[in-house]
């Protein structure tokens, strides 16, 4: 009895096995696309970003001379 209840319980396994051999497979072929999704969004945030910067560069100006005040506020 017990053997049985093994034998089913290893083909169980084995099939679950076959699936995720097939999941990973199948997740492996994406993974590349999904990769170059996100860099191509990262690249597009920074050209966004870079553009925002060109066209209103008094922000920029603005930002540093912030970032200078509370450095030498700080020291």
């Amino acid at each position: 009895m017990k053997e049985r209840a093994l034998t089913g319980s290893i083909k169980q396994l084995k099939t679950l096995a076959g699936w995720l051999k097939t999941l990973v497979e199948k997740a492996t072929a994406a993974l590349p696309g999904v990769i170059g999704a996100i860099v191509s969004w990262l690249l597009k945030t920074a050209h966004s970003v870079a553009a925002w910067i060109a066209e209103h560069l008094w922000a920029a100006v603005l930002a540093l001379v912030a970032a200078a005040a509370v450095y030498y506020r700080q020291r």
